[in-house]
């Protein structure tokens, strides 16, 4: 089982724009989505990479849940607060639901409490005083909201944040 993390520590990482992408993250989405020729990239066409190390498409975990709102519950650290949780909806074609290389690119150094793991797929982030977690499957969960609506309003805005990183 490999995972697209895995393979990106592989690649080249040059993000020379070469091959006609931004980035060489999204030159690799797009190699195993079949949107993308290896040969295009400078790296393989000057045999110092070799496309036999890409063969094997990544594994993408699959979301245990429906897209919708998992569950609003009182926070285990402060009962005066919330705790709620959606899982979002991916398509098929997709490797995960956030790229959390291209978020740790993007927001690594941005924010005061930010902490990403692309091996473990998980983001962890606090505004507000607010935790949100991301996870790769499209899980996103909000702690020590106010109420219902500040927990849905931290959700929005996270993922709103999280934009750039969705695939």
């Amino acid at each position: 089982m490999t995972s697209f993390y895995e393979l990106y520590r592989k690649f080249p990482k040059a993000d020379c724009g070469y091959c006609g992408n931004a980035s060489c993250v999204t030159a690799l989405r797009k190699y195993f989505m079949g949107k993308f020729s290896l040969d295009e990239c400078l790296y393989f066409k000057k045999q110092i990479y070799n496309k036999g190390d890409f063969t094997e498409k990544p594994t993408r975990k699959a979301s245990p849940f429906p897209p919708g709102i998992r569950y609003i519950s009182p926070c285990p650290s402060d009962s005066s607060m919330v705790t709620a949780e959606v899982s979002l909806n991916s398509s098929p074609d997709q490797i995960d639901y956030f790229d959390f290389i291209t978020a740790e690119k993007i927001f690594g150094y941005n924010y005061g409490v930010m902490k990403i793991s692309p091996t473990l797929g998980i983001a962890r982030f606090e505004v507000d005083g607010k935790a949100v977690m991301a996870f790769s499957d499209g899980r996103v969960l909000v702690r020590r909201a106010l109420d219902k609506k500040d927990a849905f309003w931290q959700l929005r805005t996270s993922i709103r944040r999280l934009w750039a990183a969705v695939n």
